[in-house]
């Protein structure tokens, strides 16, 4: 278990690093495009560039989000159950979280397959679609095991009866 959770743990870490250097790009081509501008013509593709880079960005941060729990949870009426019913109403919505996110993932990684396969490109700059739509299906697959991890951990809780 503490093998799979360090592992996940690293994972989600290397996602959150991508969908930070994502977010210094986004910062650097707007304000190089606002800069420019002023005194010439804009970055061309800007707006391509800003929605591929801000795509990437929330789908790779979503696992790391999810590992560290920093998303909002509605558990004022679980609390008052005990810590095992507690766990086994984690293990359900996890699981089926995990089927949605299953899905997801398998779906954004047919569309991307459908995007390189009629070499799809942005309009401007002829940039391929695929990969960027194949790393926000990574960062689906990350939050899958993130997800993984949190069934287990309710499943222990669940028969331990301890947090």
């Amino acid at each position: 278990m503490k093998v799979f959770e360090r592992f996940v743990n690293r994972l989600s870490l290397i996602t959150v690093k991508i969908s930070e250097v994502s977010l210094v790009f986004i910062m650097l081509i707007i304000v190089a495009n606002v800069i420019t501008r002023i005194r010439w013509k804009p970055v061309p593709g800007t707006v391509e560039l800003v929605e591929m880079a801000g795509a990437i960005m929330l789908a790779t941060a979503v696992a790391y989000t999810s590992y560290k729990k920093g998303h909002i949870m509605v558990s004022v009426l679980v609390e008052k159950f005990s810590i095992r019913v507690q766990g086994i109403i984690d293990a359900v919505i996890s699981t089926l979280s995990l089927v949605f996110l299953i899905l997801l993932t398998k779906e954004a990684y047919v569309f991307a397959g459908r995007m390189l396969s009629r070499s799809y490109v942005t309009g401007h700059l002829n940039i391929p679609l695929a990969p960027s739509i194949y790393l926000v299906g990574t960062g689906f697959l990350m939050v899958c095991l993130v997800i993984v991890l949190d069934i287990l951990k309710a499943v222990i809780m669940a028969v331990k009866g301890e947090e």
